[in-house]
Formats: structure tokens, sequence, C-alpha cells
């Protein structure tokens, strides 16, 4: 019995949903940085709430990163969700088939 790639997806894409939440892991991150750093924005990258941001992240298990077309360059990088890429190869692959497909 042959399953096809759609359905592949739609199973990848359920299993999805156990993953942690980039955007509410963005929120802590972001709140530790103002909590440490209220005195920088963080609008620079190389600012030191940037570069707390970015750890914190990368704690997290993402990456900094400006490739994906929904990082917008028009606001600070650091403090966008979308700047951020899973590094766990299944969760990386889970969020490019999300972005392809524009699903939150």
């Amino acid at each position: 019995m042959a399953v096809s790639r759609k359905a592949v997806l739609l199973i990848a894409l359920a299993l999805g949903g156990c993953l942690p939440d980039r955007s509410e892991d963005m929120a802590a991150c972001e709140n530790e940085a103002s909590r440490f750093f209220e005195t920088y924005k963080a609008v620079d990258p190389d600012s030191p709430s940037s570069q707390y941001i970015i750890q914190c992240m990368a704690t997290k298990g993402y990456d900094f990163s400006i490739a994906p077309t929904d990082c917008d360059s028009k606001h600070p990088l650091p403090l966008q969700p979308a700047c951020y890429t899973p590094e766990n190869w299944f969760a990386g692959w889970l969020d490019q088939a999300r972005r392809r497909l524009r699903i939150n």
C-alpha cells in the first residue's frame, strides 16, 4: 500500500503540533532581555539586548537566520520569530513545509 506524499505531509504537520512554539519562545527571550538590558533596544543585531535574544533562542534550539523570506528587513531582525529556524532536522523540515504552505 503506497502512502501519498500529501498524506505524509499532513501526518508530519500534525506531529509538528508537538514541537515547541517559536513565537512563545521568542516572547520569553524578549521579556528576559528587556529585564537585563532595559537601556538597549534590540534593533541592531550587535546590541547586547539583541545578542541576548539570539543566544536565548539558540538555547531553545533555534538558529538566527535572515534567509527565510518571511524574515522582513523592515523590522528589527532579532525580534522577529520568522528570523529563527529550528536546529533539529525534523523540526527544520516541518518549519520549511509550514513556511511554504503558510501554516502558523
